[in-house]
């Protein structure tokens, strides 16, 4: 039932400013969000950055915009930090190397392991999941292109890409040629190769050693991709030489979505993207959750806490996205708490004809949430009108239930799975006692209408007062 005429706010990374949204062909908006490295299983530090982008997507379609998704697979190419004491090796290759296992096979486990994750935390599939694997040719053709612009250069079987020759390089990070030099970047090293010209280049194929499962041929010989030009390829090819929006966590912005830029402009002479949006990280124990710092957390634990998928989704909605927000024991309980607290507001409502127009407090309550939702995913707002709208008496029950359902479309905390508490079956005795409450109410008889409240909690019943009068649930 949202209406469509909201103008929608979106922070842009690459302008660092929050402007309406405007996409490039409406109502169509195309969407590319990086996606796992499946050599672990993801933890729920990664399953913040995919829901957020899950609540953009919800939010656009909720706005009536029709949403094509794409997020990848990264199955090769994604190194180690060269700091890392596994010295920039591939993560694939290196799984596979120290568990004695083929690359593919821990590739296919993790990706069906994310895929299981992602569906519990109610994270609607993309439209495709490409998997950087089955794109290596389109990745050396936009390799090609780059060599051929003069942005990229070839040093003993392996192709590096010019940072120097690209003018604009640092406009989202901030990491300009002059400050990588001086080593502004934040980072121990950079990817270090004693092949390339210059510190800052990085690579877009790597000449790939025997003891590598994942090699392939190459004009440049045999070998492998390297982690940026995969999304480069994967996003053009689907979503075209320019589209909407790209997500992704904020360690992203530097190197991954810098590289991306520098090899899709460079190769097209066009802007990707229109709008960069970037979640901030979940902390845990005082730092990010890394599996470098080794500090993560997987949805598994958390059920096996008796803690619901769905409850850490009503914990990530009560911060802002690109705020940080600090894992604990005592907050991801209180979200449990806080998502059985609504459920069950939810299921004193009854199921009833959704209605053909909002009545005026509804209307009120509905433009609230959607110009919460519209304000860059202001969603800690957005859950607080939700709360508040579930016991408002101001709006009868079983209209109440279909807002709060209307909420939930963006919310996607699978509130509609939430049935109807069986009517309360009332006795003459109990009908006699709510008369007397009323009257005593009525009659400010304040303590006659509490001992008849402790009756009739004795009798069974829970004792709400309304506007109406006492009612029995």
């Amino acid at each position: 039932m949202a209406t469509t005429n909201k103008p929608v706010y979106l922070y842009n990374t690459l302008t660092r400013t929050k402007s309406p949204f405007q996409p490039l062909h409406a109502p169509k908006v195309g969407i590319y969000g990086c996606g796992p490295t499946v050599y672990k299983d993801i933890h729920i530090g990664n399953l913040r950055t995919f829901t957020t982008t899950d609540w953009l997507r919800r939010m656009l379609e909720y706005n009536g915009y029709d949403v094509y998704l794409v997020r990848n697979i990264t199955d090769v190419g994604h190194l180690h930090e060269d700091d890392d004491a596994r010295g920039g090796e591939d993560k694939l290759e290196h799984e596979a190397r120290t568990t004695g296992r083929s690359a593919y096979e821990i590739a296919a486990h993790y990706t069906e392991q994310y895929l299981q994750d992602s569906d519990e935390m109610n994270i609607l599939p993309p439209h495709m999941v490409p998997k950087a694997t089955d794109h290596i040719h389109e990745m050396i053709e936009i390799t090609e292109k780059l060599i051929a612009n003069g942005l990229a250069y070839v040093s003993d079987g392996s192709v590096y890409y010019a940072v120097n020759k690209f003018p604009s390089y640092g406009a989202l990070s901030g990491n300009t040629v002059e400050n990588l030099r001086a080593g502004g970047h934040g980072r121990a090293q950079m990817e270090v190769a004693e092949d390339k010209q210059n510190t800052e280049d990085f690579a877009l194929w790597k000449h790939g050693d025997q003891s590598r499962q994942m090699n392939w041929e190459s004009p440049w010989g045999l070998g492998f991709p390297g982690w940026h030009i995969e999304c480069s390829a994967m996003a053009t090819k689907y979503l075209g030489e320019q589209f909407d929006i790209h997500t992704g966590g904020i360690d992203l912005v530097f190197p991954h979505h810098e590289d991306e830029i520098a090899q899709s402009q460079g190769a097209t002479g066009k802007q990707p993207v229109k709008y960069w949006v970037h979640s901030e990280f979940l902390d845990f124990g005082n730092s990010k959750m890394s599996r470098s710092v080794g500090n993560v957390l997987l949805l598994s634990s958390l059920k096996e806490r008796g803690i619901e998928p769905m409850a850490y989704r009503y914990l990530l909605l009560t911060a802002h996205y690109r705020s940080k927000l600090n894992f604990t024991d005592d907050s991801i309980v209180a979200a449990q708490n806080a998502l059985n607290n609504l459920r069950a507001d939810i299921a004193d409502l009854p199921v009833t004809e959704a209605p053909t127009t909002w009545s005026a407090e509804a209307q009120k309550q509905l433009e609230a949430f959607h110009e919460a939702i519209n304000n860059d995913l202001d969603l800690p707002i957005a859950i607080s009108i939700t709360r508040e709208a579930a016991r408002s008496n101001k709006i009868e029950p079983g209209e109440r239930r279909h807002l709060i359902l209307d909420f939930d479309r963006v919310l996607g905390l699978r509130l509609d799975t939430v049935s109807p508490k069986a009517p309360v079956t009332i006795s003459d005795e109990a009908q006699e006692l709510v008369r007397q409450r009323d009257a005593a109410r009525a009659n400010r008889d304040w303590k006659e209408s509490d001992r008849l409240r402790d009756a009739l909690k004795d009798m069974g019943f829970e004792v709400r007062d309304t506007p109406k009068g006492t009612q029995l649930v």
